[in-house]
Formats: structure tokens, sequence, C-alpha cells
């Protein structure tokens, strides 16, 4: 051996060393960031646990939607069982054909974080020897998903965190809709309700007035008067009774029981709620823990890491490890790296357009912030509205219409007043009957809605 090899053949073999160890650093490098865990993902359960803190275990969601277009019936219920409001919440989040569309964006943005966690293959090229040619592959892997993939995984776990806290709203908006159409379906049954008592009312005016003209006391006339009165009631009570149909179809919807044609029948359960709290409580709690105003803020987060990867995430580098047949060995290895050069474009656009987005959303969390300020104030002005009036109702107008109606069916039976008091007086009676029905189903939905605006039950019996 020369001297020339003995002193080529030591430089071959560190040079080989040193490669095999760069070979080593970037694959257990790779490795190690490929076996990262991602952040928890956001799912069904995560939901369904938001909700229960919020309503109770009984607003819950299902873990998966049910096969084959399957929905949750209760027992009894096609056979006239009334439904009860809390049954009409539950079959709302299990079957609501909408709600269980929307909860898929979940799967989706869980899907979003898998990717953003994965790291790329690395790329294999060969070239066949021919004759002068040697032969010669590489291995290429780019470095710079190395440090993007932690902005990457941020940036998507905030999405999943937004669409939860997004789908948590929706939620609760369909809690909303369904006890505010329970309370429309029950409102439909006391007007019937109603009628029915105004039809009994008029037939009972007629009946006096009949007999009043046997007596000779009064004309033929008043009692055609009287007639026309009670059949204008059997008419009002035929139209309320198609009331009731259509908000049982209102509520069927919003309980996907579409499919079934029983009709539904609202229980009849007293509510009289008080509120204890102040609306500037309430205002506070709300802006700070309703699931909207959180997914703004999980939203502009995401922005912000899609910011920061835009400034960077147009560069590649890539590792290169180049083999080649040479002198001494059939493949000799040799590291290089291909470097984008920012000469011309260093994604300005990108940047401009993260950078507005960032700003957006930002804007978005004060436009999200005066809507709930809006819609708790809105909803407590009008659940005290609904609740003085009732009070006001019941204490003061229906004792004093009770008694004048009293005083005047004596009053005409002896003949002291004439038939058109009588009939104003019961229109009075009538009228209070149905204010008060109206009343009890304003305060449930102002109260569902308070609820609502809030994020979470109220509970009277123990005030915040």
């Amino acid at each position: 051996m020369t001297a020339a090899e003995q002193i080529t053949t030591p430089t071959h073999s560190a040079t080989a060393g040193r490669m095999r160890l760069a070979v080593t650093l970037v694959v257990a490098v790779a490795v190690g960031f490929a076996g990262c865990a991602n952040p928890a993902s956001r799912n069904r359960a995560s939901v369904s646990q938001n909700l229960e803190t919020r309503f109770g275990p009984s607003a819950s969601i299902p873990p998966k939607s049910c096969p084959g277009g399957q929905v949750l019936v209760p027992d009894g219920l096609a056979d006239g069982r009334p439904i009860s409001e809390e049954q009409a919440v539950v079959l709302a989040l299990w079957n609501n054909a909408h709600f269980n569309e929307t909860l898929v964006e979940l799967d989706l943005t869980r899907a979003d974080l898998i990717t953003a966690g994965l790291l790329p293959n690395p790329e294999f090229v060969y070239f066949w020897p021919e004759v002068g040619k040697p032969l010669k592959y590489l291995v290429d892997f780019p470095l710079e998903s190395l440090w993007l993939r932690p902005m990457r995984v941020k940036a998507t776990a905030a999405e999943n965190e937004r669409a939860s806290s997004r789908l948590t709203q929706l939620a609760l908006d369909l809690i909303r809709d369904t006890r505010q159409g329970h309370a429309d379906l029950r409102l439909a049954q006391d007007r019937v309700a109603v009628a029915e008592r105004a039809a009994a009312l008029r037939k009972r005016v007629l009946e006096l007035a009949e007999a009043r003209l046997k007596a000779g006391d009064i004309s033929a006339l008043e009692v055609s008067t009287a007639k026309i009165d009670s059949l204008r009631a059997d008419q009002e009570l035929i139209r309320s009774k198609y009331d009731v149909t259509t908000a049982g179809e209102r509520l069927r919807n919003l309980t996907g029981l579409s499919q079934y044609s029983f009709a539904l029948t609202a229980e009849t359960t007293p509510f009289e709620p008080r509120a204890d709290w102040s609306v500037d409580d309430l205002t506070a709690d709300a802006v700070h823990t309703r699931p909207d105003a959180v997914a703004a803020a999980q939203a502009t987060a995401a922005a912000a890491e899609r910011l920061r990867i835009s400034r960077i995430g147009w560069v590649r580098f890539l590792g290169l490890l180049d083999a080649t047949s040479g002198k001494l060995t059939g493949h000799e290895f040799g590291p290089a790296a291909r470097v984008t050069v920012p000469i011309f474009n260093w994604n300005q656009g990108g940047i401009a357009r993260s950078r507005a987005e960032l700003e957006q959303l930002e804007r978005r969390q004060q436009t999200v912030y005066n809507q709930i300020v809006m819609d708790v104030r809105t909803a407590f002005a009008r659940y005290e509205q609904a609740r003085a009036e009732l009070d006001f109702l019941r204490a003061k107008t229906q004792p004093e219409v009770e008694a004048v109606i009293r005083r005047t069916e004596t009053a005409y039976k002896e003949g002291n007043v004439t038939f058109v008091i009588v009939l104003e007086t019961q229109r009075q009676l009538i009228d209070t009957i149905a204010r008060d029905a109206l009343l009890r189903a304003e305060l449930r939905r102002s109260w569902a809605e308070l609820e609502r605006s809030v994020g979470r039950r109220l509970l009277p019996e123990n005030p915040k």
C-alpha cells in the first residue's frame, strides 16, 4: 500500500463515520418528532360533558349517530302519553338531523389535527448506471417540517377547540328552540281549553237569552245576536284545534320524530321561575363563559398561529444524502442541502392575508361580546316583563273580572242590564283567561331564552 493510500483510507473512514452519525441523528430526530403525541382532541364526549356541566345530566348527546336513521322514541309517547320539556330536549339532542349533521365538523377538525401532527415521508431517487455514467441515488427529507409541526398542531388544535365550543353553542340554541317549541304547543293546547270555555259561556248566554225571550223580556233580535256570538265561539274552537297540530309539527321536527305520525301532547307542569340575579351579574358571567365567546377566542388563537406559519412556512430546507459510485466503494455518501432563496417571493400575499384574517377575528370577538350583552339584557327584560304582567293579571285583573261576571249574570237574569253588557263582560273574562295562558307561555319562552343567553341553567331554587 502506498503512502497516499495510507493517508486516504483513514480520511475516508472518518468521513464515512461522520456521515453515518449525521444520518443517525436525522433519523432519530425525525422519529422523535413523529412519535410526539398530538394534544387531546375534542369529540362528541367533550361536547356532551360541556352540556351536562351547563344544563345537567339530561343535556347529553349520543356517542355517535344512530345507524340507519334510527331515532330515540320514549315508551308510551305513541300511545298519547304527554311529552315533558326535559324529554323533548333529550330527543332533540339525540334525534335532530341537522344537529347530528353539524356534529361531523368535530370529526373533520380531529382529522386535520391528526394530519398536522404527521411528518412528510423521505423521498428516494435512484439513477440507473450506464456506460460512462456512474450509479447515483439520494434521499431527501424536508427539515423545515420539524419546526413547522408544533405550529401547525397548535393551529389545528385551536380549530378543534373552536369547533367544540361552536357545537356546544348550537346545542344551546337547539335546547332553547325545543323548550320554546314545547311552550308553543302547550299554549296551543291552553288556547283550545280557552276556546272551549268561551264556547260554553256563549251557549250559556244563549240559553239565558232564549229564556228571557220566552218570558217576553227581550226581542228576537237580541237572541239572534247571542246565537251568532255562540257560533263564532265554535268557529274559534275549530281554528284553535288546528293550531295545536301546527305547533306539534314544529316540535316533532325539532325532536327528530318526523317519520312518526302520532300526535304530540305537551305535559302541563307548573312553571313559576323567579330570578334573584341582577342583569349585570348574568351579563358578566355570559361574556366570559358562553361557548360562542370561547369559540371566538379560540378562532383568534388559531389565526395567530396561521400568521406565524405564513411568515416562515414558505421556506423549503431539504436535507440530502447523495450517493454515487466512486473509487473507494460502490456508493459513496455525500451530504447536501437545498434551501429556498427569498429573492422575489417570501409569501408577502399569504402573510398579508393571514394578518387580515387575524384582525378580522379579533374584531369579531368584540362583535360576539356585544351580541352576548344584548342577548342577556333583552332576554332578562322580556322575562321581567312577562313575570310582572302575569303577577298583575292574577292579583288585580282576573279577580275583578270574575266578580263582574257573577254580578252581571245575576243582573241579566233579573232584567236589570242589557244583553250588550253581558256580552262585554263575557268577552273580558275570555280575554283574561287567554292572556293568562299567553303570559305563562311567554314566561317559559323568555326563561328559555335567558338561560340560552347566559349559557347555563339558572336554577330558581339555587340562585347564584
